[in-house]
């Protein structure tokens, strides 16, 4: 990680741990073929409602980290995405966390979630559990 990401005491600051899980959440949608820039084109995204993280034990700096994400709920107007935040070369659980999200419009109305992308969600959360990108 990087010095940036850390506080005084050399310890990765909160704050990253929220980028750090946008990031892995728009990996997720690109591994599971839906990238974001494209739903986003489509005049819609997934605003942020809440999130909750649990501390496990403390990132440092210099440490190689591992985020992944997964879809724990996909509502007609909602998602929720749980997070892994675990240390690369020991494998020991750093963080755990989720984010709670609304389909909004490009007014920011709350808006379903479009049955073709839904359709397409639950398509590529089989291809991914089934191994195949």
């Amino acid at each position: 990680m990087r010095f940036a990401e850390t506080d005084a005491m050399g310890v990765v600051h909160h704050s990253a741990y929220i980028v750090w899980f946008e990031a892995a959440r728009v990996a997720w949608m690109e591994a599971i073929g839906l990238p974001y820039a494209e739903f986003a084109a489509s005049g819609h995204h997934f605003s942020v409602t809440g999130l909750r993280g649990e501390y496990r034990a403390p990132a440092r700096f210099g440490d190689v980290v591992r985020v992944t994400a997964s879809l724990s709920q996909l509502r007609s107007r909602q998602v929720t995405f749980e997070y892994t935040v675990t240390h690369a070369e020991t494998g020991q659980l750093l963080m755990t966390g989720a984010t709670d999200h609304i389909c909004v419009d490009l007014e920011g109305k709350m808006t379903r979630i479009p049955d073709v992308f839904v359709e397409r969600i639950r398509s590529g959360i089989e291809k991914l559990a089934a191994g195949h990108p």
